[in-house]
């Protein structure tokens, strides 16, 4: 009796560390994964990611490596693909402005620190046809960047780009980078989520490989 508790209990032990033997990671370098094709170009990759992110609600996509910029110059044709664009200080405290368009359009405008608030213009005191408003064309945006960057208060600011979104068009400057990300979740079942966290390899321009690590965790309510 007492050997037919102990394979019992070993039994059960092996079957709870086979169920909470996460993280896994798969490296795919052939064929597909959620019909991402191994071999694509860049911008076929791109088309494919737009597709997953309705399949699996998601929205933007980490290009690794990119920025922070400089000077706005780095990014005259490349703000029409974001959704937003950061300037903060590069020494000292950090300071920040958080600019956010929709309908290439500023529709938003945070200041501050590590607690940005929401104004309606920014730098606070610069002129009207200097500071950057609330409903500004993207055109208007730029070319305000390029002003306020030669302002001495704001010549050490760096510019920083946020995520893709894949609401846009595929950005061109992103096949210059060879490494994209993603992240996404899933409700395994009730009290059970999991997530895909996934790094795509590119390699003269075609999709190399892709790593995928996957978690799962109970979810408390």
């Amino acid at each position: 009796m007492k050997n037919i508790i102990l394979i019992l209990l070993s039994i059960v032990l092996l079957s709870c560390k086979k169920d909470d033997n996460f993280p896994r990671t798969e490296i795919i370098s052939s064929g597909s994964k959620w019909n991402i094709q191994i071999g694509s170009s860049a911008s076929d990759v791109y088309k494919q990611i737009q597709q997953l992110g309705t399949e699996k609600h998601f929205s933007y996509l980490a290009i690794v490596g990119q920025g922070p910029f400089s000077k706005p110059e780095d990014l005259q044709s490349r703000l029409p693909f974001y959704d937003a664009i950061t300037l903060s200080t590069s020494t000292g405290v950090i300071q920040r402005a958080v600019i956010a368009f929709k309908a290439d359009q500023v529709s938003s405008i945070e200041v501050g620190g590590a607690l940005p608030v929401e104004t309606d213009k920014w730098p606070q005191d610069a002129p009207g046809n200097t500071a950057i408003q609330k409903g500004d064309a993207l055109t208007v945006l730029y070319s305000k960047l390029l002003t306020i960057h030669q302002l001495p208060s704001f010549a050490d600011y760096q510019l920083v780009l946020p995520d893709k979104t894949l609401s846009k068009a595929l950005d061109p400057n992103m096949l210059n980078y060879t490494q994209w990300a993603f992240t996404f979740a899933l409700n395994v079942r009730p009290g059970r989520s999991g997530t895909s966290a996934v790094v795509l390899y590119f390699k003269d321009g075609k999709l190399e490989k892709i790593r995928h690590d996957y978690n799962e965790s109970d979810v408390y309510n």
